[in-house]
């Protein structure tokens, strides 16, 4: 394998293989390694030299051509690849362009998860530091020495405003305005990123200042995730309370709406928020009932806000907790536990009992005069993990809806408590389920609708007659000729198991519809 080595520091970033028709490469970025054969060029009516100037002027880091010699290259495109810098790979006769096009494209993605992985690493070092009040200063004086580099802050205009040299080497003379061209006459190139600022606008710029042949591509990952850190700094400058809050709810955002990609990475992030994502968690969702007036900019949804934060960190100081229009949601941390169903159930029971004397004390407040909104508490299974808190919170809203529909507002909602409800709420109004319904209890809502009273009675008492008798006020007489009554209607014995179960089944679909 021969190469023509001036312009062999580009970097690759994709492989691509020629086609069968034209144009020869379609969708070409930038950075590709193209890979051809003369063959192909042939077939295609194509000339190597015209192509390497459309491959250049696309962008093409590599370009690897299959042939018999040097020599089959020609020297019109030899002389070209060489006054452009553009490297000329001569690759065997027989090589498989489509094996190496592969095993490139493993190698750049392979590559490009490790680099990222280290810049999210440096990226959370930066991220500690601003947490722990190192300012701007110390932000770039850490990105400095981690990189080598001369680290230059500028604002809006691209006056220099700050620069942080790395250890043991003297800061750069920069005049201001600091532009390219004029970096480029002391032997020194930069990558910049704009700072962006909490109004859509760019605060100012981040650049690394370096030798040419010192950069590659970890250090524009990098610079792409520290502008959001300088970003906090310049913004905490102007509003620290204003920018952090924000930073903590699109954070929060991301947990419980799962928009991620490394589990990992996402605690790391919460932990530097002062959150433990390692443990058992589950999801409420408070809000003010639909009914209700607009509350959200009154003093007394201010204070049902603050009440119900201030009740969730009494019960939970490790809680996260956010506030929207109209609700507040918070994830709860929950000691570990094993995997056994009942120790499960133990813990979503002793979850809802803390809920209820959250739900108390707030009660209990005195209201200061205002008014005090009605709301209701839905509350997600708990997630034994990270990646669980998206369902958490999505069983906590639906929890919210069906409770609402059937037991309606001022209570606590519980997805684990609502058993078979969860399946027949989003299948109400099917023609099956319908069907099914009028079916099992037709017979007794065309005879007599207290029939289904009775009823609802026999399965409340588990068929004692004696509690029916008193929990219903009727004789026992009167019960049993109810219930001979019943199963004539239906024509068949309410000993028979099968009918019971469709009988309850049916009761809860019964209940849904009054509702």
């Amino acid at each position: 394998m021969s190469s023509w080595w001036r312009g062999l520091e580009r970097r690759v970033t994709w492989a691509c293989r020629m086609r069968s028709r034209l144009p020869a490469f379609e969708s070409v970025q930038g950075g590709e390694l193209a890979l051809l054969t003369l063959s192909q060029l042939r077939r295609l009516d194509e000339t190597l030299p015209h192509l390497l100037k459309s491959l250049h002027q696309a962008g093409v880091a590599v370009v690897a051509v299959a042939a018999p010699s040097v020599e089959a290259l020609g020297a019109e495109a030899r002389d070209f690849a060489d006054q452009m810098h553009l490297p000329l790979i001569l690759l065997p006769l027989n090589a498989l362009l489509e094996e190496i096009e592969r095993e490139v494209i493993t190698f750049v993605v392979s590559f490009r998860g490790e680099t990222e992985r280290k810049a999210t690493e440096i990226a959370s070092q930066l991220m500690q530091l601003s947490l722990q009040g190192a300012g701007i200063q110390g932000v770039c004086e850490y990105l400095a020495t981690n990189r080598g580099k001369w680290v230059v802050i500028q604002d809006a205009d691209q006056h220099v405003r700050l620069q942080a040299a790395p250890a043991n080497v003297s800061p750069l003379a920069l005049p201001s305005p600091l532009t390219d061209e004029q970096l480029r006459r002391q032997g020194l190139v930069r990558v910049v990123e704009p700072i962006p600022s909490s109004r859509h606008e760019i605060a100012g710029y981040l650049s690394l200042v370096g030798n040419e042949s010192d950069f590659d591509y970890l250090e524009r990952i990098i610079l792409g995730q520290a502008t959001p850190i300088i970003a906090i700094e310049f913004a905490r400058e102007r509003d620290r309370t204003e920018v952090e809050s924000r930073y903590q709810v699109e954070a929060f955002t991301d947990v419980i709406q799962g928009h991620y990609q490394q589990p990992e990475e996402m605690m790391a992030r919460a932990r530097l928020l002062g959150y433990d994502l390692t443990t058992p968690q589950a999801i409420v969702v408070f809000e003010i009932s639909p009914g209700e007036h607009d509350f959200s900019t009154s003093s007394s949804y201010a204070q049902w806000n603050k009440r119900v934060r201030e009740e969730l960190l009494r019960e939970w100081p490790g809680c996260w907790v956010q506030s929207e229009a109209r609700r507040v949601i918070a994830i709860l941390p929950l000691p570990p536990f094993d995997d056994q169903s009942e120790t499960e159930r133990e813990h979503e029971n002793s979850l809802y009992s803390r809920l209820e004397r959250v739900v108390f004390r707030i009660s209990s407040q005195k209201s200061n005069g205002t008014m005090r909104p009605t709301y209701s508490c839905g509350i997600g299974r708990i997630a034994k993990n990270l990646q669980g808190l998206p369902l958490s919170f999505r069983e906590a809203q639906q929890a919210l809806e069906i409770g609402r529909r059937l037991f309606g507002e001022g209570n606590l909602h519980s997805f684990a408590r609502l058993g078979i409800y969860r399946l027949l709420f989003h299948l109400n109004g099917h023609s099956e389920l319908d069907d099914f319904y009028y079916e099992t209890l037709g017979p007794l809502l065309n005879n007599d609708s207290t029939y289904v009273e009775t009823l609802e009675g026999f399965f409340r008492c588990n068929g004692n007659l004696s509690e029916m008798a008193r929990t219903m006020h009727f004789h026992r007489n009167s019960l049993l000729y109810r219930l001979n009554r019943i199963e004539a209607l239906l024509g068949r014995s309410l000993e028979d198991p099968e009918l019971r179960l469709a009988l309850q089944i049916a009761l809860k679909i019964h209940h849904l519809k009054k509702h």
